[in-house]
């Protein structure tokens, strides 16, 4: 997934707001794995440590993309207090296997660790996310 710089802001910054809660939100984008918008979503459990993204957000999210002919190519979320990789319940609930998995640790604010991963059939493998 290839990521500008603004839009990855952007997604930190919604999970910077959201501490420390979970924050969660999706991101679309082009055929070639561009990214083209980040969709920042409540999430309905306001909890710590786990994320339910609210439905009708996300459900107008999923119909912008269709509108704009985007992909949704990750679903992005935070663990406040670590580790920035799936959780047993990530990769439980990985009910999108086309879209990848982008976590953001916040255990160090100041500098937050960012991974992406692809989970099918509970297979996780770590993708490389491309900053420009």
């Amino acid at each position: 997934m290839i990521i500008e710089r603004p839009f990855l802001n952007q997604i930190l910054n919604h999970l910077q707001d959201c501490y420390p809660e979970e924050g969660c939100g999706l991101v679309a984008g082009d055929a070639r794995g561009r990214v083209t918008a980040v969709y920042p979503i409540e999430n309905s459990l306001h909890s710590l440590t786990a994320f339910t993204m609210n439905p009708q957000q996300q459900v107008q999210a999923m119909l912008d993309l269709e509108t704009n002919g985007w992909q949704l190519l990750a679903i992005y979320h935070s663990h406040p207090h670590g580790p920035e990789t799936p959780s047993t319940s990530d990769i439980q609930q990985a009910y999108y296997p086309e879209a990848l998995t982008l976590i953001v640790s916040l255990a160090n604010r100041k500098t937050p660790s960012v991974r992406i991963f692809h989970i099918q059939e509970q297979i996780v493998a770590e993708e490389k996310l491309k900053v420009v």
